[in-house]
This record gives C-alpha cells, sequence and structure tokens, in this order.
C-alpha cells in the first residue's frame, strides 16, 4: 500500500460504503410481499443485483482483514449495510464488519436507505442497535444523529439523511428540520478542527449534475446552509456505487467524496485518507478478484478550508 500513515500530526480514516449484505432467513413476513421489499426482492432475484453482489461476503471479509493488519485511526461506514433492511441483514453485516466481538476497530456510521428501508423496522432501531459501538460521540441531546467524533484535530459529524420511502421508484432522503437543528447547535459547540460530514446521500453526481429528485437529498439546499454556517470542509457519503470526488461543486463551498460500493462486482472499493493539516490525500483501494485481496487503484488530493 503506497498511502503511509506517517506524522503524529497525520488522521488515517477508511471509508467504505454499501456492501449491502444478505441473510438467510432473512425474516420475511406476509405484509413483506404487499410493500417495498417485494420489489427490491424482484430486484435482487430477477434483475440481477444479487449477481451483481455474489461475493460481497468474501469481500467484506477481506477489507476487514486488511483493516485489521493496517488499521486506521477510524473506519467510516456510510451506510447500506444491508440489501432490504431486515433485522438479520443488519445483525450479519455488523458480524462481518467486526462490531460482534471483543475487537472492534474504532468507527463511525450512518444509515443508508436501504437500512431503513421498511418503517416498521426504523421504529425497532435495527440498524442502532446492532452497530451502537460506532454511533458514539458528541451530542446535543438524546437523539441518535447528528453526533460528532473528534479523530486527532479533525471533526466526524454523522448525520442521518435516510428516511423510509413508500413508492418502489424513490430513493430519496431527507435530514429534516429537528436533526437540522440539532446538527446547528453541534456545530456551533464543537472545538477547533476540520469539521467533516458524514451521510449516506450525495450532494451531486460523478458529473457534477445534481442528483434526480428520486435518488437525491429532499432537503439539500437547507442542509448545505446549516453546513457552510458550521464550518463544514469536506462532505463524505455513498449512495451512488461507484466511487468519485469533485473538488468544487456547485452545490456545495466544499469538496465531496462518495466512497462507492465497497462490494458491488466491478465497483469495489474503498479509500483511505491521510489528513494533516489543510491537506488531504485520498487513495482508493479496489478489490482484485483473483487474488482475493485489494489493490491500490488510483490517488488524489484534496485542499480543505480550514
Amino acid at each position: 500500500m503506497n498511502s503511509p500513515h506517517n506524522g503524529p500530526d497525520t488522521v488515517r480514516l477508511a471509508h467504505l460504503s454499501d456492501i449491502h449484505l444478505t441473510a438467510r432467513p432473512a425474516g420475511w413476513r406476509g405484509a413483506d410481499w404487499f410493500n417495498k421489499r417485494f420489489t427490491g426482492w424482484l430486484n435482487l432475484a430477477v434483475f440481477g443485483r444479487a449477481h451483481r453482489f455474489a461475493r460481497a461476503d468474501e469481500v467484506t471479509a477481506a477489507l476487514m482483514a486488511e483493516l485489521r493488519q493496517q488499521p486506521p485511526d477510524r473506519v467510516i461506514f456510510s451506510g447500506d449495510a444491508t440489501a432490504l433492511g431486515f433485522e438479520a441483514e443488519c445483525a450479519r453485516a455488523a458480524a462481518l464488519l467486526g462490531l460482534a466481538d471483543g475487537n472492534v476497530l474504532p468507527g463511525l456510521a450512518v444509515p443508508g436507505n436501504h437500512d431503513y428501508y421498511i418503517a416498521r423496522d426504523v421504529r425497532a432501531g435495527h440498524f442502532e442497535r446492532y452497530f451502537a459501538p460506532w454511533l458514539t460521540g458528541e451530542r446535543v441531546d438524546e437523539a441518535v444523529y447528528p453526533f460528532a467524533q473528534r479523530v486527532g484535530p479533525v471533526w466526524l459529524v454523522a448525520v442521518n439523511s435516510s428516511v423510509p420511502t413508500y413508492l418502489p421508484w424513490d430513493a430519496s432522503g431527507c435530514v429534516g428540520a429537528e436533526q437540522l437543528a440539532r446538527l446547528e447547535g453541534l456545530l456551533g459547540r464543537l472545538g477547533p478542527g476540520p469539521r467533516i460530514v458524514v451521510t449516506h446521500y450525495p450532494v451531486c453526481r460523478a458529473s457534477g449534475r445534481s442528483e434526480r429528485r428520486s435518488r437525491g437529498l429532499r432537503d439539500l439546499t437547507r442542509v448545505m446552509d446549516v453546513a457552510a454556517r458550521g464550518g463544514v470542509c469536506l462532505w463524505l457519503h455513498g449512495h451512488r456505487h461507484g466511487s468519485y470526488h469533485n473538488d468544487n461543486p456547485g452545490q456545495a463551498p466544499f469538496p465531496v467524496i462518495c466512497a462507492g460500493s465497497a462490494t458491488q462486482r466491478g465497483c469495489w472499493s474503498y479509500l483511505r485518507y491521510d489528513i494533516a493539516g489543510n491537506r488531504l490525500a485520498a487513495l482508493r483501494r479496489e478489490f482484485d478478484p483473483q487474488r482475493g485481496a485489494f489493490r491500490d487503484a488510483e490517488t488524489f488530493a484534496l485542499e480543505l478550508a480550514v
């Protein structure tokens, strides 16, 4: 691996997303055949999604083995641990990410829209229960989101942008007015240092164009206003399965980075960030299916307006 973790003031982060793990038995109920899960199952079983994620378990295991061998200062998971949001999928994903044993890597996580697939399971708090080791941090009240973790001089700020939706074609998200008010209060009380938002939804697509409404963050403009006033200098996300970054998106006054999917065939990769001062050096590591391990794929650098 060519990106060294050196210097006492350098912070290393590992960013992964959208692993979309399944479980058998999943825990189907009769009502699930009449809600969004049925169309999600069709996408898996009939339209090829299961094939694209056929090696998700193996890739996740290889990724975690690499992180345990060269542990970062913090693992960042930006959502979509599951395929259909079942409790069994949440439990299995958490176990494969090492959250069920006594040797948990330090991390931060937010749910994705697939983890919040069905309102019933959101109310049950499956993601929050199984991912609890990665949901610790500073908060303004008892609500889970948002929260902040300090990693050296860096602040990571977790924002939940996922909500259950009901139409099969609706994969949009929303932070909501109550969480936005908490976010503004949280940003106002954090100490000095770079402030990095971690959420599931993107600011823009790889082309720089805005997301279409059915896939984007519905209250993006309001979130952006709060983030800009609160001194945010970088936005990390998933949702889109191809990794990309944009130094100067028109929709935000700071850079954005999409981790892409760590486990989808042909996209499978994750990112390492070394942050020193206001400079971020990124290395994308992609899965080599022949070797069953990760290899260097590309590097890029960003200047953060701290």
